[in-house]
């Protein structure tokens, strides 16, 4: 059991010797101490270098003042701790360098103070158990407030930043994508921290969280090939990516992209490639066209490529005519009717694979059952099949699109 006022006695002696202490003096190794573990490729930078000190001679002034009993922690207000976090979220460098900074500043304090106290000891002027155990208590107290103070500023100005930077990426896009700058330059493409000189494909990604569109980017440019992305927010819920390549985009490029595209679970809409800023504005068009065809078809294939829907979206910019052109074509084949469907289902494989036995395979019905039904549609489509089947083709897949006729 603790004899009374023992607690009293220690903290005394801690007062006594951190009122003896030159802060200065542990503020120095401290700094130093950190320097060199935390932030080597940085002290060579001078003002990175005195800000590093100021914030380990504010910090170590106020640690010996509450260990003096000079200071409340609760009045604490390092300025030199806030401005060294202001200038880490300002340089990019990530909040955990900065936290691990503090840790690595402990224990250079602790080192320095469990010296002095060895000397204090031998000198009498209190047992080592006295002189450091209640100051190993304060110094943690002080470092999980202090660290908890320093982290949330380092947010703030981190956060205001990216928000700058954001509405500044959104701007030169936007004066890009608008046609205002013509031609790209080493100053434009260090702003947007992307390669514009290149091929681009761009990507409508349906998502709602910022952080899942970052990860879906991370993970398409990493398996896709790309040498970078570039990511802005279209609107609620729509978030445009392009991946920049130095070279030509083709099979092998955009097979890796369906791959990893797949492999995210996430919505999206593809353009096609394109070189340059014509071609960045060309593919951000065409992945907002399929876009906007993928939502009205339900999101299914969960990726759409502006290739498979090239036709139909050249076609629906006049959907009166669209639909009176499956009319005309299909005849009694665009009509609702189960046989019609079923009859339109089987045309539309034989035609698009070229083969009936294709066909029957992706269908998962007999040979014979797809010759029956091609001979039915041969029978019945109103301008016939043999001479117009690129026409036929194309009301097939408009009627897939659109349905059967009926109410809007």
């Amino acid at each position: 059991m603790t004899a009374p006022g023992a607690d009293d006695l220690s903290t005394a002696a801690m007062r006594a010797m951190a009122a003896r202490t030159d802060p200065d003096l542990l503020a120095a190794a401290v700094s130093r101490d950190t320097a060199t573990h935390v932030w080597p490729e940085h002290v060579r930078n001078p003002e990175f270098l005195d800000a590093l000190r100021k914030s380990g001679r504010d910090n170590v002034r106020a640690i010996v003042d509450v260990l003096a009993g000079r200071l409340r922690l609760e009045d604490v207000n390092p300025t030199g701790a806030l401005a060294f976090a202001d200038l880490t979220a300002e340089l990019g460098i990530p909040v955990s360098e900065l936290e691990r900074g503090y840790w690595v500043g402990v224990r250079g304090f602790w080192r320095e103070w469990f010296r002095l106290a060895r000397i204090e000891a031998a000198k009498g002027e209190g047992t080592l158990e006295e002189l450091v155990g209640p100051a190993t208590i304060e110094l943690l107290d002080y470092i999980i407030h202090i660290v908890g103070i320093v982290v949330a500023r380092y947010d703030a100005v981190r956060a205001e930043i990216l928000r700058n930077q954001e509405d500044r990426r959104r701007a030169l896009l936007g004066q890009i994508l608008g046609g205002a700058i013509s031609a790209p330059t080493g100053e434009l493409e260090n702003l947007l921290g992307y390669r514009l000189r290149g091929t681009h494909l761009a990507l409508a990604l349906e998502v709602d969280e910022r952080a899942q569109a970052e990860r879906v980017a991370s993970t398409l440019t990493e398996t896709s090939g790309a040498l970078g992305s570039l990511m802005l927010l279209h609107a609620p819920g729509t978030w445009m990516l392009w991946l920049g390549y130095a070279g030509a985009v083709g099979p092998k490029e955009t097979a890796a992209v369906a791959r990893a595209a797949a492999a995210t679970g996430a919505t999206m809409a593809i353009g096609a490639p394109g070189t340059g800023l014509d071609g960045l504005r060309r593919t951000y068009e065409q992945a907002l066209d399929a876009a906007r065809l993928h939502r009205r078809i339900g999101k299914q294939p969960p990726v759409l490529w502006f290739s498979e829907v090239r036709l139909e979206l050249l076609m629906l910019h006049d959907e009166d005519a669209a639909r009176q052109f499956v009319a005309d074509e299909l005849g009694e084949l665009a009509g609702a009717d189960e046989r019609a469907e079923r009859t339109c289902e089987t045309l539309l494989a034989w035609l698009t694979t070229g083969s009936q036995s294709r066909a029957a395979t992706r269908l998962g019905v007999h040979e014979n059952t797809v010759r029956i039904r091609i001979r039915h549609a041969e029978e019945v489509l109103a301008q016939g099949l043999s001479e117009r089947r690129a026409e036929v083709l194309a009301a097939l897949r408009l009627r897939r699109l659109l349905g059967p006729p009926g109410p809007r």
